[in-house]
């Protein structure tokens, strides 16, 4: 019987052989991961995902530029870096362009949360300002080109400030209880108040910190509101006597109320980039540099910054800018604080103090 089944299993494996023994699975080679799509719109339009500051552009420069490209764009707004940061953080290839400010160009490439621009493609940016190109914060200047600029003041009201402020305790005056606006915006606060005692604008001096949050505590009767998004509005309805803002917003102020002044306080200010850059896996990064570019081009360079307000970095569109708009007393004093104005820098972990710092702050403790 045993000798049977020798044979019969022998016979099996001539068979299996004779037939290339049993049917192996071979795998596929897995594909290649396709690129996301761009957006587009139930008509097929693309989609430019913006996302920037309140106010920031010309609304018919925008549209312009949709019907260029047969685009649309989608705007959406933050109020601070610290709040642009999160969100990219959170998930930043939602969105085609970002404009985050100086510093935060560092923090970002620190991270890798920026894409390589294609500078070939934006031809209009070799006419910026010599000195806001390739800056400290981007040394290739690969990463981010200069949006707008300006520098931080004191914006009052004549009707209620009787005499022009010169100082950053200025604001303390218990004449303007209720009436002071600071930024809603953790390193400028902090700046201003690093310049008041005559610190670093930088300084992560632990008892430099403590100096200035033991001022910005005081000053707490007199605010109205931290606010950045509307405070233009606070100032031209004269809610606001008193408070700081950047210089654009000072200029765009002034034209709806001629009551506003701006000065630079005697201690200094800082100046600061805001910038155009592209988040690491944006989806539709072509469409993106060719806003930029065409945010460049001269004459509409020289519309949108006179609509907005603030200085333009673009040397090509000076020929196209209205008398009225290149002799403002507000953008000249931008300009003459342009070389001794310090930089907000990327002050690292210590980051983490300043929020602290900003909690305790806003919450009152």
């Amino acid at each position: 019987m045993k000798k049977i089944l020798v044979l019969l299993f022998c016979s099996l494996v001539l068979v299996l052989t004779a037939c290339g023994g049993p049917e192996k699975k071979t795998e596929k080679p897995a594909e290649p991961q396709k690129k996301a799509e761009p957006a587009k719109t139930a008509d097929g339009k693309q989609i430019l995902n913006l996302f920037s500051w309140a106010d920031n552009f010309d609304p018919e420069v925008l549209a312009d530029f949709e019907k260029k490209y047969n685009c649309k764009i989608n705007y959406d707004v933050f109020a601070n870096n610290e709040e642009l940061l999160a969100k990219i953080q959170a998930g930043g290839a939602r969105y085609d362009v970002i404009q985050p400010s100086d510093y935060m160009v560092t923090t970002m490439l620190k991270l890798k949360l920026l894409e390589e621009m294609d500078l070939s493609k934006m031809p209009n940016t070799k006419h910026l300002i010599k000195d806001l190109q390739a800056p400290a914060y981007d040394p290739t200047g690969n990463h981010s080109v200069v949006y707008s600029w300006g520098i931080t003041g004191i914006a009052y009201n004549k009707k209620f400030v009787k005499t022009p402020p010169t100082s950053w305790r200025d604001l303390w005056n218990p004449a303007y209880k209720g009436r002071v606006v600071l930024l809603n915006d953790v390193r400028e606060d902090i700046s201003f108040a690093m310049k008041m005692n005559g610190y670093p604008l930088n300084s992560v001096d632990k008892n430099h910190l403590a100096v200035c949050m033991k001022d910005l505590k005081a000053l707490a009767p007199n605010i109205l509101a931290y606010d950045t998004d509307t405070i233009k509005q606070k100032f031209i309805a004269e809610e606001a006597w008193i408070g700081t803002m950047w210089s654009g917003d000072a200029y765009f102020s002034n034209k709806e109320n001629s009551n506003i002044g701006f000065v630079v306080p005697k201690e200094g200010t800082g100046i600061w980039a805001d910038c155009f850059a592209i988040p690491k896996g944006a989806k539709n990064k072509e469409l993106a540099q060719q806003f930029i570019n065409y945010l460049y081009e001269p004459k509409v360079s020289a519309k949108n910054y006179e609509y907005i307000g603030y200085n333009d970095p673009n040397l090509a569109a000076a020929p196209y800018h209205t008398e009225e708009f290149k002799n403002d007393p507000i953008l000249q004093t931008a300009r003459d604080y342009i070389g001794n104005s310090e930089w907000t820098d990327d002050v690292g972990d210590a980051i983490e103090l300043y929020d602290r710092c900003w909690t305790e702050l806003k919450t009152g403790k």
